[in-house]
């Protein structure tokens, strides 16, 4: 695209008319090309809803029994869960499953009025029949999907196989839970 931008203003008005499009076409792209900024730190109330959601993946919704505490999946207590660590749903596709669950699968639904109307892939409890998804042990509010959407995109979605630093962080200090990851 760029060489036949080039060789028209090239033709129409000659060299000089070339490097200025050239030069556009630099600049057009120059901002592509800038090296990435590290992003800044979160601010206090975003440290408290990631905090939040930890605790409601942890204890409330209990995520970790079927996703593990790293959110790395697998064979879990419950069965068979996928990696939230490498799934490459976004924040809204994720949003959806935790309040719809996953029809067909073991993985339950959090919000209280999931499939009493359509709210959830279109389809009613009548509508599921067998592939109706099992109800979490607790209800979620939407404060607290979005708390564990936003946990799990800040400490887990990709990202690699979890760290020591990863557990203390999840388990705290007062725990053997994370010695087996000691370097």
């Amino acid at each position: 695209m760029i060489g036949t931008v080039l060789k028209a203003a090239g033709e129409r008005a000659g060299g000089c008319a070339a490097l200025i499009a050239a030069a556009a076409c630099f600049l057009w792209f120059a901002d592509d090309m800038r090296p990435a900024v590290a992003q800044a730190a979160p601010t206090a109330e975003e440290a408290r809803l990631v905090e939040f959601g930890k605790e409601i993946f942890k204890s409330k919704a209990v995520c970790q029994y079927c996703h593990k505490w790293d959110a790395s999946g697998d064979q879990g207590y419950g069965g068979n869960a996928l990696s939230l660590r490498a799934t490459h749903l976004t924040p809204e596709q994720l949003t959806e499953v935790v309040k719809c669950g996953r029809p067909g699968t073991g993985m339950p639904y959090h919000d209280r009025f999931a499939y009493t109307d359509k709210r959830c892939f279109g389809h009613t409890r009548e509508e599921m029949g067998k592939d109706m998804p099992p109800a979490g042990n607790d209800f979620l509010s939407q404060r607290e999907v979005d708390a564990v959407v936003k946990y799990l995109f800040a400490k887990a979605v990709g990202r690699g196989p979890a760290t020591y630093d990863d557990c203390i962080d999840f388990w705290g200090t007062n725990t053997r839970q994370c010695d087996p990851m000691k370097n």
